[in-house]
């Protein structure tokens, strides 16, 4: 307890002092820097530099110095004039300065001879080649958020045209299908950045208007305003400067837009329904229903000209929509009375071990040898084959509602000092499929309600020495409802339920999955922060410093997988329908509900030095402490797990499990770590002197975080809940048929000790425990660039550059309880359970930290500024990603084929696309000069925006069928590679050469591991097409009122899903190698946009 005093005293003592960072102060703002030279190019100190936003009268001044050299820190985010002023010269102005979040604009102004009463002006637009920072980032402004194509309206989607970005839940670049959006209850927004890993703790840092914009249960982004309410978002992918910490790969940074002195608004609706849509690649079916309708504005000007402006934004959204589901196989009508005589393979009977025979007739199972569980699942939930193959396609609706409320304020209490607040109120609900399942089976309603609220105070101290201090408080909170309220025991088992009641999840491989998914009542957290930040230049350095406290609040009512969870899959009559059918499975699982706490604190401290070695190199020399607590629950329930030491807090817990005050264990389980200094270097040459060309290079250590999910799971397991893996799976029956272990109806039968549920706090046999490692370390990153820029003319910038990035300590939890290989190991719980070098307890889930992910890539970038109406932005990509274990996933428990041989997993990360291409434009038709009003009107006035993307498939995993033939308990086994997978033009009917695998069998005594690598194979690629087209009407009064269409892959590319990865046993599957799903069709948006 002393340590998280003392280090809660260090944090404290850190707001203490007048510490900053321009790093954390510009998260909002930004920076104009140059030089002040005569015709001869001789430095002029002493020169009146003054910056003016055109928009709001605000205006700084610094006097240059004895080179000639200034710098104008802190600026508010706009459109910039800079005026320089020096006795004996003309006083020169250069115009057209747009300063994007974060920027360091150079303006250099070269001075000629005569009176102050003399004007020069130049139109000077902020260059396109950064010569002053070595990071690697890209803006998204608000002329290409209203241009570009966002037919959800929802900004995060355009994060896909950022180089680097991997995987992104709300866009095309998603790993895998773990990355869905809703899962706590709440949106959550996922980021995978060059190699970035996720395991539950994120590895991005999400900023809205300066404030942290995130959810500590599993460190995701939280929902954003409506594209109408945001000025421009910045994300920073690698060697970004020591004002950035606590997540290792990026930084995601947005901001709102702000009042001006002139009145500014707009109002808007967006709509589409089903006739808009084409149908889903392979659906025989009508189109899904589908409505659509997005509607709000926003409103902003002076309160006190110059002085106060407001700025506010409202957005509602009514949608229903449709999951299209196209990949169950459903049993056929004799298969449903148990008849197999017509299928293509017929089960095993376990009481004789021969093939079923009822009545004398081979290959039927007799009515009562039919779970009776199964039969009202079948007869009530399961539905007939409407495509030909048995297949069963269908739609699942899903309602979404949501409203959105955001307040801004800013406000010049004097020339010293500027005061920013801002306000953003988001709330919604959506009801989705539960799970990934291909069955019309369980749903969840998520309800949520989040609250950002930033202040900010700028104080100018003097012209070189600025203070910014800074509040803000986020809030968020979800729930999920699992519907129906229909559980197994309703079903007719005598499974006992805790909790709310829900539909079981049931997987019958090869033919269907009927999935559910973890709920509760209440998941979020509030988080709280504060920093101060200090400036100061002198002569060439700009330096600053830094310091920042924030504390973190979470709190998760789960019910965990209370349902039960059920997989069949053919070990037991050699056909998976037909276990299922006599209620036998090959594994199964049940928890028990729990309310699980986090609370941590964070605090860093700062420096950082721009030094200005001459007129044409910069070093960017940085160095960053971070201090985070482990965390503690307020209930003391964090353990961790040392082979034969028994706990003296609690001796009746299995040998092995420790607590909190037992002899090295901390409340947290480890202690505080000191010793996080991150150095970072950069350094940025222009060759030339013409700020036309940028030679930039970086290196760094970047530290990451945890996540109260990370810890709080080991408040799920035994002592305080259980995720009990059932030690009474047994594949035999008496000889009259009877289970003799686990089944539908009765899944305890036979469990050691009587029924594990309900669950009361003791030890269950086969109980599974989680703890966290006393070693375990924070994760960290090393980030490396080098890479060159190019202007052509006046509006084309082309670059390249290598992007190194070397995860290193990241979260994964093993089993240390792994069960070991014996003459008479068998696939059966009790004896999986006789195995583990401590039969006391099941899986034993350490969390350690001693995984890796490494990412190399080439990314070549190209912009144009408007030329002649027209602008583009694109980047190419060349990457490779490699990862020592599945770590993209949303949890920390990564799977793993053999726990003992980790070093099987390498391979392929699951965000490993090697080609990635995308292009936004922007094509404004603005060319006829004509005498002829009407063609004017007609022929002027549009936009045509489309977005590009072109990416290579992501990988693929081929798996064993749910067979577990290493006797381990868990099926995630790899298949067995048997020959050369590849085919030369792999098709949705056959994507790979499914000869080329074998599945491994249970053999007694044998642990065999597949041999297939990770992620071997590539799925299709993805290419699309998204459209805006929108007119413009200028309209008396200033107003102007738009109508836009825009539509998501507007030629209609199928851009196909994965195939089928699971090796079926024998007989010949319709899924293996297949496809049957693709991603979204065409969509269209109709929209009417009006401002003034």
């Amino acid at each position: 307890m002393k340590k998280y005093t003392s280090a809660t005293a260090l944090l404290v003592v850190l707001m203490a002092f007048p510490l900053a960072s321009a790093a954390s102060a510009q998260v909002t703002t930004a920076t104009i820097v140059g030089t002040v030279t005569d015709s001869s190019g001789a430095a002029l100190p002493g020169a009146t530099v003054t910056a003016r936003n055109v928009d709001t009268g605000f205006n700084r001044t610094v006097p240059s110095n004895e080179a000639g050299a200034y710098r104008l820190e802190f600026l508010p985010i706009g459109s910039y004039v800079v005026e320089v002023s020096l006795s004996g010269f003309r006083t020169a102005t250069r115009s057209g300065i747009v300063l994007s979040v974060n920027d360091t604009a150079r303006v250099d102004v070269a001075l000629s001879l005569g009176g102050l009463e003399e004007t020069v002006n130049v139109e000077a637009a902020a260059p396109d080649i950064n010569t002053t920072t070595a990071d690697i980032s890209k803006t998204i402004n608000a002329l290409a958020i209203q241009s570009l194509p966002i037919v959800d309206r929802n900004v995060y989607s355009l994060l896909d045209l950022t180089p680097g970005v991997q995987s992104n839940n709300n866009g095309v670049a998603s790993a895998s299908s773990g990355t869905s959006s809703l899962v706590l209850g709440f949106p959550e927004q996922r980021t995978l950045i060059n190699g970035g890993a996720d395991g539950g703790t994120g590895s991005v840092n999400y900023y809205l208007d300066g404030g942290i914009n995130m959810t500590g249960l599993r460190n995701t982004g939280n929902i954003l305003p409506n594209p109408d309410a945001i000025q421009e978002f910045k994300v920073q992918t690698n060697s970004y400067n020591v004002e950035y910490g606590r997540f290792s790969s990026g930084v995601i940074n947005v901001i709102t837009k702000a009042g001006t002195n002139t009145y500014k608004g707009s109002a808007f609706e967006y709509v589409r329904d089903e006739s808009m849509n084409a149908k889903e690649w392979g659906s025989r079916l009508d189109k899904a229903p589908f409505e659509r309708n997005q509607f709000g504005g926003t409103l902003g000007g002076p309160i006190k000209l110059n002085q106060t402006f407001f700025f506010g934004s409202y957005s509602g959204l009514r949608q229903t929509t449709s999951t299209f589901l196209n990949t169950a196989i459903v049993p056929t009508a004799l298969e449903r009375a148990g008849d197999f005589t017509a299928s293509k393979t017929m089960p095993t009977d376990p009481a004789t071990g021969q093939t079923f025979t009822c009545n004398g007739v081979t290959g039927v199972i007799c009515a009562n040898r039919l779970d009776p569980v199964a039969m009202k699942i079948i007869n009530t939930y399961i539905p007939a084959s409407n495509v030909p193959g048995n297949i069963w396609q269908g739609h699942v609706p899903s309602p979404y509602d949501t409203d959105e409320i955001l307040l801004k304020v800013d406000h010049q209490l004097n020339p010293a000092h500027r005061f920013t607040g801002s306000y953003f109120l988001t709330s919604g609900s959506n009801t989705v499929r539960a799970g990934g399942g291909n069955l019309p089976w369980a749903s969840q309603e998520f309800k949520w309600r989040q609250h950002n609220v930033n202040i900010s105070d700028t104080w100018v101290v003097s012209p070189h020495r600025i203070n910014q201090a800074w509040f803000s408080f986020n809030r968020n909170y979800g729930g999920r409802l699992n519907q129906p309220a229909t559980s197994l025991t309703d079903l007719g088992s005598s499974a006992i339920i805790q909790g709310a009641p829900s539909l079981p999840q049931i997987t019958v491989s090869g033919y269907f999955s009927l999935t559910n998914a973890i709920g509760g009542p209440k998941a979020g957290g509030d988080f709280y922060s504060m920093r101060d930040v200090f400036s100061w230049t002198t002569g060439p350095h700009a330096i600053k410093m830094g310091g920042e406290i924030s504390y973190n609040k979470t709190v998760q009512d789960t019910l965990l997988n209370n349902y039960g969870v059920f997989t069949f899959n053919n070990g037991v009559t050699k056909n998976a329908l037909a276990d299922f059918l006599i209620g036998i499975p090959s594994a199964a699982t049940q928890d028990a509900p729990v309310t699980a706490y986090w609370n941590s604190w964070y605090g860093a401290a700062f420096l950082q030095d721009d030094y200005r070695i001459s007129g044409r190199m910069t070093l960017n020399l940085g160095l960053r402490w971070d201090v985070q607590t482990p965390g503690t629950d307020p209930l003391n329930r964090f353990t961790t797990y040392v082979p034969g030491q028994r706990s003296t807090v609690n001796p009746a817990a299995p040998v092995g499990q420790l607590f909190y005050g037992d002899p090295g264990v901390e409340r947290g389980v480890i202690p505080t770590s000191w010793n996080h200094v991150s150095p970072r270097v950069g350094l940025v040459w222009d060759p030339f002197g013409d700020g036309k060309t940028s030679i930039r290079a970086a290196a760094g250590l970047f530290y990451g975080s945890i996540s109260g999910n990370e810890w709080n799971t080991m408040t799920n397991f035994q002592p305080w809940s259980t995720r009990l893996t059932f030690t009474n799976i047994n594949t035999k029956t008496s000889p009259t048929g009877v289970p003799l272990g686990a089944s539908l109806s009765n899944p305890y039968n036979a469990f050691v000790g009587g029924p594990p549920f309900p669950y009361n706090g003791s030890y269950t046999t086969g109980g599974g425990l989680f703890g966290v490692a006393q070693d375990f370390q924070w994760a960290h990153a090393y980030q490396t660039n080098v890479g060159i820029q190019r202007q052509f003319g006046g509006s084309l910038a082309l670059g390249a550059a290598y992007i190194g990035t070397f995860n290193r300590n990241l979260p994964f939890g093993r089993d240390v309880n792994y069960p070991v290989v014996t003459p008479t190991a068998t696939a059966a719980g009790a004896n999986i359970l006789s195995r583990r070098p401590n039969p006391a307890v099941g899986a034993v889930l350490i969390l350690d930290s001693d995984q890796t992910s490494d990412y190399n890539g080439l990314q070549v970038t190209a912009t144009l500024r408007p030329w002649h109406h027209i602008g583009f932005n694109g980047f190419y990509t060349l990457s490779k990603t490699m990862t020592s274990a599945q770590l993209m996933n949303n949890t920390t428990q990564g799977l793993a084929q053999n726990y003992s041989q980790l070093v099987e997993e390498h391979g392929r990360a699951d965000t490993d696309q090697r080609h990635v291409f995308s292009m936004s434009v922007n094509w404004e038709l603005d060319y006829y000069r004509g005498p002829n009003a009407v063609l004017r009107h007609i022929l002027n006035g549009w936009t045509i925006a489309p977005i590009i993307k072109v990416r290579s498939g992501l990988p693929f995993t081929i798996t064993n069928g749910n067979v577990d033939a290493n006797l381990d308990g868990v099926t995630n086994d790899r298949a067995q590679q048997i020959g050369d997978p590849h085919i030369d033009r792999p098709t949705a009917a056959q994507w790979f050469n499914t000869a080329a695998f074998a599945q491994n069998k249970v053999v007694t005594g044998v642990a065999t591991d597949g041999n297939t690598p990770r992620n071997l194979l590539d799925g299709p690629g993805y290419r699309s097409v998204d459209l805006a087209i929108s007119r413009a009407f200028r309209m008396p009064g200033n107003v102007k009122l738009s109508l836009r269409a825009e539509g998501t892959n507007v030629f209609n590319i199928a851009n196909l899903g994965q195939p089928g990865n699971s090796v079926p046993s024998g007989a010949t599957s319709t899924t293996f190698g297949v496809i049957r799903n693709a991603g979204a069709m065409r969509r269209l948006q109709l929209g009417v946009r009006v401002t003034f």
